[in-house]
């Protein structure tokens, strides 16, 4: 994924000023996105976007204008049946002909396909996110794909949280160019649960990567929480114990031996960090639940080959270098 021709990036602030509407319009609008783009209450186009080519979809987040993004029956005559799933800081406002006028909340998918008539207006796309997939991933997969409502995705179905996050991440790491098409099966299987073509219960690939992923971005956040254990994260994300232990068995580790080495990579961090030179070892061990000093000291040589004090001596001798 991190390759050059797996990532495609634009800013309109690369193209000259007098030029950037018609560009933004022209290329990116009508040739590359196949859509009308018109600025709304006479503010100048901005784009900029980072896009992830995977295998038959594209995911994109980026920052953009107020605007109005029309697919029209000119545009229609390529016959692209895709389908776009979009987020926004702000939610939408759309008009799909023939079915009516619709609103999403902000940070909510609008479903937005291909071979219909639609306009949407944006009016706080600080941030924005979009799904580009091939129809033909679903229709194997989900009944009545196309009398799904364009606004049907809410943020209060457990799927769209799972397939919100799972994209998110993607767009903020850097994987091998051979993950690729398992992130692309992983994100078909959340978007079968989401439309409603398969049973989240079932423990499809995609909904378990997805699942994994969130809890271990909920460990992270949660690194020095006493009570961060297997119990408070099956009640949180509405799974059971076993299960979430399963999730780690599957990486081949323990969900205590995951937060453990989250611990001590914790640590690692702070006795190699010089602003962080005066801080005492035990304390911020404890900090991150290490009460035993001998426990925390074997398991700290055991994984870098070195004692927390060695560590924190290197970092002062480069300091001092």
């Amino acid at each position: 994924m991190a390759s050059a021709d797996r990532v495609a990036t634009f800013s309109a602030d690369d193209i000259p000023e007098d030029q950037r509407d018609e560009f933004i319009r022209d290329f990116y609008g009508r040739i590359q996105m196949r859509l009308d783009i018109t600025p709304r209450a006479d503010t100048p186009l901005k784009f900029s976007a980072r896009t992830l080519i995977l295998p038959e979809m594209n995911l994109t987040k980026g920052t953009v204008s107020p605007m109005v993004w029309e697919r029209n029956s000119e545009l229609m005559a390529d016959g692209n049946d895709d389908i776009i799933l979009s987020w926004n800081k702000g939610g939408y406002r759309f008009t799909m002909p023939g079915r009516g006028d619709f609103s999403t909340d902000p940070g909510t998918a609008a479903i937005l396909p291909m071979d219909r008539r639609y306009s949407v207006a944006s009016e706080d796309s600080q941030w924005t996110m979009a799904l580009q997939f091939k129809r033909s991933l679903l229709t194997p997969l989900v009944k009545n794909l196309d009398d799904a409502r364009p606004d049907s995705l809410g943020r209060a179905l457990p799927a769209h949280r799972l397939l919100f996050d799972y994209l998110w991440s993607l767009l903020h790491i850097e994987e091998p160019e051979t993950l690729a098409p398992l992130a692309s099966r992983h994100i078909t299987d959340l978007l079968a649960v989401s439309f409603g073509g398969m049973e989240a219960h079932t423990h499809p690939p995609g909904v378990r990567a997805a699942r994994l992923a969130a809890i271990k971005q909920h460990i992270a956040r949660n690194l020095t929480d006493p009570g961060l254990n297997a119990g408070q994260i099956s009640r949180k994300f509405g799974i059971s114990e076993r299960y979430v232990r399963q999730l780690f068995a599957g990486e081949s580790t323990s969900f205590s031996d995951y937060v453990n080495g989250e611990r001590l990579a914790y640590v690692h961090s702070c006795l190699t960090d010089r602003r962080q030179l005066l801080r005492r070892i035990a304390d911020i061990a404890f900090e991150v639940g290490f009460n035993e000093p001998s426990t925390f000291y074997r398991q700290f040589r055991l994984r870098y080959g070195m004692t927390p004090t060695e560590v924190r001596a290197l970092t002062e001798k480069g300091d001092s270098g």
